[in-house]
């Protein structure tokens, strides 16, 4: 059974878009991750009083590509949704569009019925029959409406991608910056007392916790990259803006555009489109199905692993004294087996954790 059958020949145009998308918010993704693992700030403790302020004395510059490779990312998904619409009409009109219908059809983004039918019905719109009010293209259309969300139109994934596209194609690229995701003592601890994150760009001066002098307390700090948006001013984590936003338009709006519906298989979202296809359908069939999001969080799920499988295993008698082999044999893994292997101990508990330990040393200092 072909799971694509929803997409006509005169849509496939819109798998390649996709795909392209994709690729665009994977190199962003790879880009912010890169500079999350590297010096994204620097810290020093500042004696007030009878306490010591962890102090934010640097904050390393965000990399332009990323930025840029987001509007991309974004101005891609949005063009997918011009298109499809654009060619949807094309496809059911009688007659050719005029070069004024033409340049008339764009993806509305509307605050209520009546702005959707005023749409609709203005010039020179309003003389294309398939999009008039009544027609199952139109309701479609009206389907993705941000008024849906009455009391939360702000965030609905439509007026979303909308006003970060405006806004990188008329004024700047996104906009992104660093904030403090989290920041917590890797042992509990009564005496240390961390600052609440602010809901901003960090910056020098910011303090992120406090402590009684004389006391000591490691912590561990994530940083998070994160896009403004443009039309609230609030900020997201980049990659989770970005996933958010592909799964709607790749998920939702597309198979509802072209199907009617979304109760379909939802379009592969990562297909090499460097090379072409003389069998579409089977193209579509052997492409991966993990997004560019899920596969970033699997790298950094992986490199994870990687850092802490040698310390797991240097707690076991068996491997105390081989510190270096380990570590370099972790660092050889692939992403599969780091992930593998690290999932494997999770669970378990005394002699089958003891068992698994020794077992996965023999194998490290085997390689």
């Amino acid at each position: 059974m072909d799971r694509y059958a929803w997409l006509p020949s005169h849509q496939q145009h819109a798998a390649y878009s996709l795909a392209h998308a994709d690729t665009l918010i994977e190199r962003a993704g790879r880009i912010a991750l890169d500079h999350t693992r590297r010096d994204t700030v620097a810290l020093d403790d500042i004696v007030v009083g009878d306490f010591v302020a962890m102090t934010l004395t640097d904050v390393a510059l965000l990399p332009q590509a990323m930025v840029r490779l987001a509007s991309d990312a974004l101005n891609q998904l949005r063009s997918t949704l011009e298109h499809v619409l654009y060619v949807e009409v094309e496809h059911r009109v009688s007659v050719p569009l005029t070069s004024g219908q033409a340049r008339g059809m764009e993806m509305p983004c509307t605050s209520s019925v009546d702005k959707l039918q005023e749409w609709a019905t203005k010039r020179p719109r309003r003389d294309v029959d398939v999009l008039q009010p009544g027609t199952d293209l139109y309701q479609r259309i009206a389907h993705l409406q941000p008024f849906h969300r009455r009391n939360s139109q702000d965030a609905h994934p439509l007026k979303v991608l909308v006003e970060h596209t405006n806004h990188s194609k008329h004024r700047t690229p996104s906009i992104g910056a660093t904030l403090i995701g989290a920041l917590r003592p890797d042992r509990p601890s009564d005496d240390i007392q961390v600052t609440t994150p602010p809901d901003r760009p960090i910056k020098v001066g910011d303090v992120l916790a406090t402590l009684p002098i004389g006391h000591v307390v490691e912590v561990s700090l994530w940083p998070k990259v994160s896009i403004q948006r443009p039309h609230t001013k609030t900020w997201h984590i980049l990659i989770h803006e970005l996933r958010d936003l592909e799964s709607w338009v790749r998920r939702i709006a597309v198979p509802m555009l072209i199907a009617g519906s979304t109760d379909v298989s939802p379009l592969p979202p990562h297909l090499d489109i460097t090379v072409g296809y003389a069998d579409f359908r089977t193209a579509l069939d052997t492409a991966d199905h993990s997004p560019a999001a899920d596969r970033l969080e699997r790298l950094l799920g992986a490199e994870i692993a990687r850092e802490a499988l040698p310390g797991v295993l240097l707690l076991h008698s068996h491997g105390v004294s081989h510190d270096q082999a380990l570590t370099a044999w972790a660092a050889a893994l692939s992403d599969d087996e780091a992930l593998q292997r690290h999932e494997s101990l999770q669970g378990l508990q005394g002699h089958s954790l003891d068992a698994a330990v020794r077992t996965m040393i023999d194998e490290a200092l085997n390689a």
